[in-house]
């Protein structure tokens, strides 16, 4: 075969489609936070690479997202530690923020807010024909919005790209590989946000391109940060005009 990694890449795609399937039909959406967990530790294990930094970050980012839900907080904890550890020297990982000068951690800054701001409008835009206005605040909500943003950035994301680059290697990703790659970062964490009796294709393409692939492609040309900020923003914003 001519191009393994694409086919690999492919069958990845294909392996979590099937792990929605399994987990919608059966009720089992624990079933991804487990096994990502699980083979988080064994790259923790096999790499023996993992520095306390990274321990600390991931403890970090977990506790942000522990006031909504603990089991959450430390599924991200142990993932991150994991993707970190699985993409450690090579040329594709993500980092964590851009931070070589202060024009940099700015940047990164303003792009979370105003990339925020943007869909999350869009986000009110598209759901004010099916759902009624009621403008609230609550702290919850705030801390719900910070638990989608770290959590789902890093185990739908984060993880899923980590588990590209040990598929590819360090070698430059083709255009299709790439295209794989982004494929694998958006359609999984899409996926989980429908039922298999409310599955449906359009919302699936619209939410993956208005929402999905922004996010990874902060992830991939800029930082995490930027892609967990600005999807805590676009829930926010929700929450806030809809009180849901």
């Amino acid at each position: 075969m001519k191009d393994k990694v694409a086919f690999k890449l492919t069958l990845l795609l294909v392996g979590l489609s099937c792990l929605w399937v399994f987990a919608a039909l059966f009720k089992m959406i624990f079933i991804w936070f487990l096994l990502f967990g699980i083979i988080s530790v064994v790259y923790i294990i096999k790499n023996k690479n993992t520095k306390l930094t990274d321990v600390i970050i991931g403890c970090v980012l977990g506790m942000i997202a522990m006031p909504a839900s603990m089991f959450m907080g430390v599924a991200s904890v142990i993932i991150y530690v994991g993707a970190t550890s699985m993409m450690k020297g090579s040329s594709h990982k993500i980092i964590l923020i851009k931070n070589s000068t202060k024009k940099d951690v700015v940047i990164s800054c303003v792009t979370l807010v105003l990339v925020g701001v943007v869909l999350g409008a869009i986000n009110v835009l598209l759901a004010v024909g099916s759902t009624a206005i009621n403008p609230s605040f609550q702290l919850s909500f705030i801390m719900e919005a910070l638990k989608a943003g770290v959590t789902e950035e890093i185990i739908f994301r984060f993880f899923l790209f980590a588990l590209c680059v040990v598929i590819a290697g360090d070698h430059k990703f083709t255009r299709l590989q790439n295209v794989l790659c982004y494929l694998i970062m958006v359609l999984p964490h899409v996926f989980i946000h429908f039922e298999l009796s409310t599955f449906n294709i359009v919302n699936v393409i619209v939410l993956a391109l208005l929402f999905g692939f922004p996010f990874a492609w902060l992830q991939r040309k800029r930082d995490l940060v930027s892609a967990m900020g600005s999807h805590a923003i676009v829930d926010i914003i929700r929450f806030c005009v809809f009180s849901a």
